[in-house]
């Protein structure tokens, strides 16, 4: 038995698609099939990376001149048999066949993709010359810092097709990546995971619906489908939108009859408990997460209070980075004060505006850290530690001024993950601040724009992408600073109630 996506009327597949497949199962079938009205305009940061990939391209092109030539296969194989040392661009074409281990079924389809660059085999050096010039490696040139298992399946992929061009399938392949070395990468490996991820996307395309996700990517805030994928979601599987919903879970709790937040909440317990592969914590995290959902309600597990009082001084920070750049350009602090009786803020901006002032801009921050030095730190997640710990290395810092400096560090994300369970669908700075009640400035600014931003002033020197990045760095204190605000008068509050007293009124039993 065949199985061809021509059959479900989609033509053949591109090598960028399965790379798309393996991200996310939905993407290329919205690509496809959905509708295109709803198709949000392409991401800043995703054309900017774009626009990287094309100068490294043009850089490699530079450093290891070779042919240019067309799409297809006629080009490159007239480019193969002139014998040219490197085959720049190009699209190759061919019909996959194969039978799988898995149903023994065979699977035929066409697939095309568009080539870097290709090398002539260099262990075939001293062969024969004609086996010598129709004999090439692919290489994929991509910006990422290391390789990663999608590139390596696109290699892959095109390592398949060359093999039907000339006569033998490469063993290996090479990719460019941001730091301009070439890593050698062995295929054999990821021949049949590109088979099997060849079929499971065939077999996505001939169904009616698109394929389920789950909504916790950290790229998912750049897909141009988002906000059409929360709403597929929100309609038809809104338990996959809890936060703790993950995909190995939904199937266990579908299998037990849990289809909906409600059943997720109504449960028994010990029924919950005793899903197997899920765990009791689990089940008690989920089942609390489902509960302040449809109260709407926060849940408390713990109070806060003890652990975060309000101090005389207090400081908020928040960095924002450029991995295209390597750089931390900006380390934000919001320092608030008690005097006479109310709450003074004061937002400090430690700016590197080009990549070789970071080291004057964390010193900066030290020195404004240091003249608060009994002041509590607040930060969210644990980006800002990781971060100063790799600047402190870099640049040689006394490792007890560093040591000292993270000892006042205090994650709210930790600390909201331990006391409170909130009706949300994630648990990000943004989502909870926003919950709160608190709006950016820019209202569309999250991080990846904050990184095109700094891209875009390196690149045009328009003092306005400068000034966004920090709006939105202040903008990330004060939602810090909330947060904090709420954790500890709420945790009052919640004190004052007790622990039982609170969960009954803020979730009330079935």
């Amino acid at each position: 038995m065949e199985c061809q996506v021509a059959a479900a009327g989609q033509g053949s597949v591109e090598a960028e698609e399965l790379l798309a497949f393996f991200r996310c199962r939905r993407l290329p079938y919205l690509d496809r099939v959905g509708p295109q009205e709803a198709k949000l305009p392409p991401d800043n940061l995703l054309e900017q990376w774009r626009r990287d990939r094309q100068a490294l391209a043009a850089t490699v092109f530079e450093q290891f001149p070779g042919e240019r030539i067309g799409p297809g296969n006629e080009a490159l194989l007239a480019a193969m048999a002139g014998g040219a040392e490197r085959i720049y661009g190009g699209q190759i074409a061919a019909e996959l066949v194969w039978e799988s281990e898995e149903d023994a079924q065979f699977y035929s389809v066409w697939v095309s993709s568009s080539l870097d660059l290709l090398i002539r085999d260099p262990t075939l050096v001293g062969r024969s010359r004609r086996a010598a010039q129709s004999s090439y490696l692919p290489v994929h040139i991509r910006i990422g810092k290391r390789p990663k298992p999608e590139y390596e399946l696109v290699l892959a992929l095109q390592a398949e097709l060359l093999g039907s061009l000339q006569g033998n399938v490469p063993k290996q392949g090479i990719l460019i990546l941001k730091d301009g070395k070439w890593h050698p990468v062995h295929l054999s490996r990821r021949r049949a995971q590109v088979r099997q991820l060849l079929q499971e996307y065939l077999h996505s395309l001939s169904q009616p619906e698109p394929p389920q996700v789950f909504m916790a990517r950290s790229r998912c805030h750049l897909c141009h489908w988002r906000e059409h994928c929360r709403q597929l979601n929100a309609t038809a599987q809104p338990l996959s939108l809890l936060p703790g919903v993950t995909g190995s879970r939904y199937p266990l709790l579908q299998e037990a009859g849990i289809d909906s937040i409600e059943a997720l909440a109504n449960a028994q317990l010990d029924r919950l408990q005793a899903i197997p592969k899920l765990g009791s914590g689990v089940a008690l995290q989920l089942q609390l997460q489902a509960r302040a959902t449809l109260s709407r309600q926060p849940l408390w597990i713990q109070s806060p209070p003890q652990t975060l009082p309000t101090t005389p001084v207090e400081l908020y920070f928040d960095i924002e980075a450029d991995p295209r750049h390597n750089v931390a350009y900006l380390l934000g602090l919001l320092v608030v004060e008690q005097a006479e009786g109310k709450k003074v803020a004061n937002y400090h901006s430690c700016l590197a505006a080009e990549p070789r002032e970071e080291r004057q801009a964390w010193e900066q921050f030290l020195q404004l850290a240091q003249r608060y030095p009994d002041a509590p730190i607040y930060h969210f997640h644990g980006f800002e530690v990781q971060t100063c710990r790799r600047l402190g290395e870099q640049y040689r810092t006394d490792p007890r001024q560093v040591r000292l400096l993270l000892q006042r560090f205090v994650d709210l994300h930790a600390w909201v993950q331990r006391s409170v369970v909130l009706p949300i669908e994630s648990y990000s700075l943004k989502n909870i601040a926003r919950w709160l009640g608190f709006q950016w400035r820019l209202p569309d600014a999250n991080g990846a724009q904050s990184i095109y931003w700094y891209s875009q002033w390196l690149e045009t020197r328009e003092r306005r992408y400068l000034e966004h990045s920090l709006i939105y760095n202040e903008d990330d204190c004060r939602a810090t600073h909330r947060l904090k605000d709420w954790l500890s008068q709420s945790g009052v509050l919640h004190n004052s109630f007790g622990q039982n007293e609170l969960t009954k009124v803020a979730c009330p039993q079935p």
